[in-house]
């Protein structure tokens, strides 16, 4: 048994419930069952408006990101192979079942953490270029735009849709990055279009000012919403 803290989907209150927890190969699994009842259970709602949550165990209180697990019917398969009464369960009712996996989050480098290195990275080429005149903007702005949309490209290709699947609260958040994104391209191909034709160094400063202002937000945007689940998930590459 386990305790786990939810925050409340309408009231935005912590809520704390016993649960019936397994651990499958070192993932520790809950079950949105309700016994069976016809609907989800409160706590199952809450965690899909806000993943965060508080576990409780008998030997200790830690922090965990509950995720939507992509091999749902793996892990409940699992589930019912030790115990056979969500089987039951899931025999009175004609929802399925909700397997929720709690991701502990610890104190040691990870995905998130990683992807806000990266964004230093680029902020540091952002300051370098913006520094160092229109000389060195035009002839280092085709790099540091290559490397800005194979970043880009790499989210909205696998990092966005796995972060979908797993945590629905992220939805409003990720559709935002994603229109973030094509912002972003749009600029990019307008200042690589004046670097092209040699346009007014003085246009092709406003135009990269823009692009700055707007990456700087959206970087900010992204570790406020991402970085977390993305720490609950994945080690840092490398």
């Amino acid at each position: 048994m386990i305790l786990l803290t939810t925050t409340g989907a309408r009231t935005g209150r912590p809520h704390r419930i016993p649960l019936g927890a397994l651990d499958i190969g070192g993932r520790l699994v809950v079950v949105a069952s309700a016994m069976g009842a016809p609907k989800h259970p409160a706590w199952y709602h809450n965690i899909r408006r806000n993943p965060l949550v508080t576990v409780e165990t008998d030997a200790e209180t830690f922090e965990a990101m509950a995720a939507l697990p992509p091999d749902r019917d793996a892990l409940f398969a699992e589930v019912v192979a030790r115990e056979p009464g969500f089987a039951d369960y899931q025999a009175k009712t004609a929802r399925v079942l909700p397997v929720v996996e709690l991701h502990r989050l610890d104190a040691v480098r990870r995905m998130g953490d990683w992807l806000v290195e990266v964004h230093d990275w680029l902020r540091a080429e952002l300051r370098d270029l913006r520094d160092g005149g229109s000389k060195r903007l035009s002839t280092r702005c085709s790099g540091f735009c290559t490397a800005l949309t194979r970043h880009h490209t790499g989210e909205g290709a696998a990092i966005f849709p796995m972060l979908a699947a797993r945590f629905p609260a992220l939805a409003p958040a990720l559709d935002k990055l994603g229109e973030d994104h094509v912002v972003v391209a749009r600029l990019q191909e307008e200042i690589q279009r004046l670097v092209d034709e040699e346009t007014d160094p003085a246009r092709l400063r406003t135009e990269f000012d823009r692009l700055a202002s707007a990456l700087d937000d959206h970087f900010a945007y992204e570790e406020r919403t991402l970085v977390t689940a993305l720490n609950a998930l994945l080690p840092a590459p490398g």
